[in-house]
């Protein structure tokens, strides 16, 4: 059976709507949905995106969480693992992070292809800008303060870059999004007489910036005389300027909307290929997003840690050929990756090192009906970001299948809200603050947190901050690498 893996970025769970919302528009996520097991409590580990695929490609805790940091060359990846038990694999992604500045998640395939064009994508050096068709000012974002020219120069550098990599972008075949699926779609056709192949689909849209074409944007704002067009100005650190009006807010959460629906549509093409190819029929589809973000709904837009449900709850659906559908309450991590695809595939991962206590297969427990291996979802940025924290500080995040509790060394000062709200209820929850608080302390020490660490967590905090201790034991930094997005080509 071939397998087909799509990662989404920055898709939240309930922006699907299958998953209850009568507001966003997914057809084609709706009927993949309708033919697939959905999890409804998927949550993000290691976060956000390089660490959420490290996670993925290798099915096991980062002591707890991966920092940012590339695939090792002699990582024991699943796609690795395929190929050697006769999969050809193939990666086709638009998002820049897998390659750009030696990220390295190119190695575990038999071929790899990078469509251009998503933001911090640096393709091509020029010494003018020429903004893309679908941008104009709007006096709703005049309050910024910010230039209002033809031949604006951003001023944040990844957004740069992206009006360098988009400057001939005309049609709706042109964006970046399209052409992924496209591609992939050339992919099915030159493989139609396959039954062993395995396609990591990686897609950086709805990411920022939430830039989508006008009709996608008309559907979510219907201001009266609005062509759909996009200000600039809204894009980035500006979208949580204290001086924009409810109604500019309204328009940025428009364009998150857009570009989800807009990724849908794209989705679509790719789906409708499986079926015109006949592939539908002996291909499984695993569709995920890597994690979520802020709509503007708790007053900010974007991702931020300690993450909510906004970030970590994330959407997960898998169709395989005759295999059932319906919708489970198995937890899943993204370790369980590894487990899962290589279940589909019939490949054993029995004493393959630690895996067997981190990785867990959970579309075979759906299928059984049963509650899956995990009882409790940890989610979190790299533990290196803990240094000079005090008992009051909120560290990181666990689920269970109701809760989500923002985990501070002391119990009084932990959030908790309900899955689906965001109100924080801990004052009138105390017990089950208390149980998730104490069932996340265990587990971030099983997962490989420092026994120091592991010593002032319980300890609610209290005394200094560990001066000895490890923040990551995994493998070592390369002297000559950094993360390439903090310093883009900007130009004049």
């Amino acid at each position: 059976m071939n397998i087909v893996l799509v990662i989404v970025d920055t898709l939240r769970y309930d922006y699907v709507g299958a998953n209850g919302n009568p507001d966003i528009s997914t057809p084609n996520l709706d009927r993949l949905a309708a033919e697939s097991w959905v999890f409804d409590r998927a949550f993000s580990a290691s976060f956000p995106t390089i660490p959420f695929r490290n996670d993925v490609m290798r099915g096991q805790y980062g002591g707890p969480f991966h920092p940012w940091k590339p695939l090792p060359f002699n990582a024991p990846a699943f796609p690795r693992v395929l190929g050697e038990n006769g999969y050809a694999t193939q990666l086709i992604h638009d998002t820049p992070h897998l390659v750009n500045g030696g990220h390295n998640f190119d190695w575990p395939f038999h071929a790899w292809s990078f469509v251009r064009g998503a933001e911090v994508d640096r393709p091509w050096i020029t010494d003018h800008y020429k903004l893309p068709d679908n941008w104009a000012f709007d006096p709703m974002f005049d309050c910024l303060e910010l230039p209002e020219r033809d031949d604006w120069v951003p001023d944040h550098p990844s957004l740069a870059t992206y009006v360098r990599a988009n400057r001939d972008r005309k049609g709706l075949d042109d964006w970046n999004c399209a052409r992924l699926f496209d591609t992939a779609s050339q992919f099915l056709s030159d493989n139609v007489k396959r039954d062993n192949f395995f396609l990591w689909l990686d897609c950086f849209d709805p990411h920022e910036p939430w830039d989508a074409p006008e009709e996608y944007v008309r559907l979510y704002d219907d201001t009266p005389g609005y062509d759909g067009t996009i200000d600039p100005r809204s894009f980035q650190a500006n979208r949580n300027d204290k001086r924009l009006s409810d109604a500019a807010k309204r328009r940025i959460k428009a364009q998150y909307c857009a570009k989800v629906s807009w990724m849908d549509r794209c989705v679509g093409r790719f789906l409708d290929a499986l079926d015109e190819t006949g592939l539908a029929e002996n291909t499984a589809v695993v569709l995920v997003g890597d994690h979520g973000t802020n709509d503007g709904s708790a007053g900010f837009f974007g991702k931020r840690a300690p993450v909510t449900e906004a970030e970590a709850h994330v959407p997960l659906m898998i169709r395989t050929p005759g295999g059932g559908a319906g919708r489970t309450d198995v937890i899943w991590q993204p370790q369980d990756m590894f487990a899962t695809i290589l279940g589909l595939a019939g490949v054993s991962v029995e004493g393959d090192g630690p895996r067997a206590d981190e990785s867990f297969d959970v579309l075979a427990a759906a299928r059984e009906g049963s509650a899956g291996a995990r009882e409790i979802a940890l989610t979190g940025g790299a533990v290196a970001s803990w240094r000079g924290k005090g008992a009051e500080d909120t560290l990181f995040t666990a689920f269970d299948r109701d809760w989500c509790l923002q985990i501070a060394p002391s119990v009084e000062y932990s959030r908790l809200m309900r899955l689906g709200e965001v109100d924080d209820v801990a004052a009138q929850n105390a017990e089950v603050v208390k149980r998730l608080h104490a069932a996340a302390l265990i587990e971030i020490r099983r997962r490989g947190l420092d026994p120091a660490l592991a010593d002032w967590l319980e300890g609610g905090g209290g005394g200094e901050f560990p001066a000895e201790c490890s923040f990551w034991d995994g493998w070592p930094d390369d002297s000559g690498h950094y993360t390439y997005f903090a310093r883009l080509y900007q130009g004049d």
